[in-house]
């Protein structure tokens, strides 16, 4: 009997040392500390010694961030120097900074999977999972001064040839495809400079800049290019911070944060050769609207293109959605009825109802905006609640008291309509049409020569 007893004590001990020991501490996990203690940084002999401690290029990230054995430490092809050393620091001691990444990170779930599992398809490092926080804080609008958009903020001409840029959709907010053209970047920098520092700098300065340094520098490693200011001063600050926030976002378990155990979203791409309003759809799926919405930020409205679109909907309802969409197909979208007053023209119908001019015209052919003939019903997708159009200036054009003499001309422009021109010259459609011996709903052409007060 004390014989087993005093197993038993041994034992409790031994849990007792095991879980207040250095290898985790669930008190230090629950809580950040005020004033966090400077992290003793290894010399250089160490480091080296401690970069041999790769990380495979197929392991899942998340699994190091779990771990709370052993140096926190970024993959071996990765090398650092004191400015990281003082980047890392400078997040310790910033709860701005801690809460930013927090943000980003919190931001990154929706697309969290599907970017990790790119990332060992294409063979990149983990820690470019982490890239995205310090160029876009992982939001899709997010816009530079200079106009990179998107999570991996590509410029409007440095989009070709993975994404697309119409009055329907910019594809540099689709977390898809803007993922594929950033990885297809990163991976073409890194087969020519054969270094992912430089590489990693390549896609924030450009490839041909950063090669021309390398050749006129042979031999020097990105620390010694970067000591010798010769890229770009926000190059050289790029580089830095994302391996701070690298590490840091490495090892959230131990600096306080929760982890998160669970599987982010799996996106299919169910695709579309016809539009449907997001809106309908999620109403009739029983989807919420914000899901639909994160996974296909591209759209400009949350109706998609007319033709050949990737709508990108959660694993778990993609039969819903088929089915909806085969049974359903003309009933997805929601539409008015407008029968053309005097003075409308489609540029105030596409302000009212919400879609582009050219998706009116889609839905009308043969109609001439220039012309539009009183009477005739328009088939207008609805992208805006709203009620129905009513031309508020149309009324007073007709309230306004006969003008005098027609004794002037005026030579018909590309957009005008008897309407806008009545408007200008202070008359009535009524009159004015009178005057020319026209009748109110007569087209007009370009060039013909109008009678007017």
């Amino acid at each position: 009997m004390g014989w087993h007893l005093l197993r038993r004590k041994a034992l409790i001990y031994f849990m007792m040392v095991f879980m207040t020991g250095e290898w985790y501490s669930y008190g230090e996990q629950e809580r950040v500390p005020e004033r966090p203690a400077s992290v003793p940084m290894p010399d250089y002999d160490q480091k080296r010694a401690l970069r041999t401690q790769s990380i495979p290029l197929s392991y899942d990230i998340t699994s190091v961030r779990q771990n709370h054995a052993g140096p926190e430490v970024l993959s071996s092809v990765f090398t650092w120097d004191s400015v990281v050393e003082e980047n890392y620091k400078r997040i310790l001691r910033s709860t701005e900074d801690q809460f930013r990444i927090q943000i980003a990170l919190e931001r990154a779930k929706p697309y969290a999977s599907f970017i990790r599992k790119k990332i060992e398809e294409y063979r990149l490092p983990p820690e470019v999972f982490y890239l995205p926080i310090v160029e876009s804080l992982y939001n899709p609008f997010a816009r530079s001064p200079k106009g990179a958009l998107g999570i991996w903020q590509f410029m409007a001409d440095s989009m070709h040839p993975w994404m697309v840029r119409n009055e329907w959709v910019d594809e540099r907010r689709d977390f898809w495809k803007s993922t594929i053209g950033a990885f297809e970047k990163l991976s073409l920098n890194y087969r020519y400079t054969k270094d992912w520092l430089f590489a990693l700098a390549a896609y924030n300065c450009g490839l041909n800049r950063v090669l021309t340094v390398m050749q006129k520098n042979p031999g020097k490693d990105y620390w010694k290019i970067s000591e010798s200011r010769l890229l770009p001063r926000e190059t050289r600050a790029y580089i830095p911070r994302f391996l701070a926030v690298a590490l840091y976002a490495t090892y959230l378990g131990r600096k306080g944060h929760p982890l998160d155990w669970e599987g982010g979203m799996e996106w299919v791409q169910v695709p579309l050769s016809y539009p449907v309003d997001l809106r309908v759809l999620a109403r009739k799926a029983g989807i919420p609207l914000e899901t639909l919405l994160l996974g296909n930020r591209e759209l400009q409205f949350p109706i998609t293109p007319p033709k050949n679109y990737a709508l990108k909907v959660p694993e778990q309802y993609v039969e819903k959605i088929k089915t909806l969409l085969q049974d359903e197909k003309n009933r997805l979208l929601d539409f008015v009825v407008h029968t053309v007053g005097p003075g409308d023209t489609l540029y105030d119908l596409s302000l009212h109802f919400g879609p582009p001019i050219s998706m009116i015209l889609d839905y009308n052919p043969g109609i001439r905006p220039e012309t539009l003939q009183l009477g005739r019903k328009l088939l207008i997708p609805k992208l805006k609640d709203v009620g129905p159009f009513r031309q508020s200036v149309r009324n007073a054009a007709q309230d306004l008291s006969p003008a005098g003499p027609f004794t002037n001309t005026y030579t018909v422009r590309e957009g005008d309509s008897l309407w806008t021109i009545a408007r200008t010259y202070q008359t009535t459609v009524a009159r004015l049409a009178q005057e020319n011996n026209l009748r109110e709903e007569d087209p007009i052409h370009p060039g013909i020569t109008l009678k007017v007060p």
